[in-house]
């Protein structure tokens, strides 16, 4: 993609990821440097820069091994809005899925939602943002769990619709994370983010289990986020019994597709709008 305004389309590679950090704290998300390498690496991400070559929007597109790929990452900067580009990125990004076979999956905000409408996607599920400010220490790693890497992977690839062992695996080698687990039924896992942590994916059986393990991490005690499908509404009683709040809400849309894939009733949290 090149315009009359001498934006040049590129594909980000190892290295890009400070420009493209500097893209996301402007927007005000929560990614790190580790999650823009796992989209660079892992999926097609795609940046948009400017005649003096600064990195102005991005979009990725993020293949997983099952039906579907996720649309994310479709950053536009502030001084470049409303002129179409992240349109644009979007319909690339779902191109490129589309190439592969994959129905593109994406979530969308209130604001964004009717703009994915027109471009084919329809709605599956809505969920929360709830937020908490928290201003203790960082929380230490949880002891040993009973649910091993080869248990998150079943358990997430069930209730998801496709297989990630590569983000499970990025997720679950950093110092700081902390996993909970209740048998080899369920999980919740907890990750630092750039602005606050995030908790999810939270995977179980019944909402009551999901309650257990959300009680068993460090909730209110630092910044925290965690996506929750509005259909639980006792987690989202509880969650405001600790001192959260809505922030925003999220809708996961598919292309030409309103049936959600893998198993939402086992899907308490999930791992976020970028990652799905």
């Amino acid at each position: 993609m090149a315009d009359s305004e001498g934006l040049q389309q590129v594909r980000l590679t190892p290295g890009d990821e400070a420009e493209a950090m500097a893209l996301s704290r402007e927007a005000g998300w929560n990614q790190l440097p580790g999650d823009w390498r796992h989209f660079i690496e892992e999926g097609q991400t795609l940046g948009l820069r400017d005649r003096s070559g600064r990195l102005v929007a991005t979009g990725a597109a993020l293949p997983y091994d099952g039906p579907f790929g996720f649309v994310s990452m479709v950053i536009v900067s502030e001084t470049m809005r409303r002129r179409g580009l992240a349109t644009s990125l979007v319909e690339e990004c779902t191109r490129h899925l589309r190439q592969l076979g994959l129905v593109p999956i994406l979530d969308a905000t209130e604001q964004g939602q009717p703009v994915y409408e027109r471009q084919g996607f329809l709605p599956q599920f809505r969920y929360d943002r709830w937020e908490i400010a928290g201003d203790g220490p960082a929380p230490v790693n949880a002891p040993a769990f009973p649910a091993g890497p080869e248990d998150i992977a079943r358990l997430d690839s069930g209730a998801f619709g496709a297989r990630r062992p590569a983000l499970l695996t990025a997720f679950l080698s950093r110092p700081d994370t902390i996993v909970v687990s209740e048998g080899t039924s369920g999980f919740a896992l907890l990750r630092r983010g750039s602005r606050a942590w995030q908790a999810g994916p939270v995977i179980s059986d019944t909402e009551d289990a999901a309650l257990r393990l959300l009680g068993r991490l460090p909730i209110g005690a630092v910044p925290l986020f965690i996506d929750v499908p509005q259909r639980w509404r006792k987690i989202g009683a509880w969650l405001k019994a600790q001192g959260f709040a809505i922030q925003r809400s999220f809708a996961r849309m598919g292309l030409h597709r309103q049936a959600p894939f893998g198993r939402p009733d086992t899907l308490f949290a999930t791992a976020g709008p970028e990652f799905g």
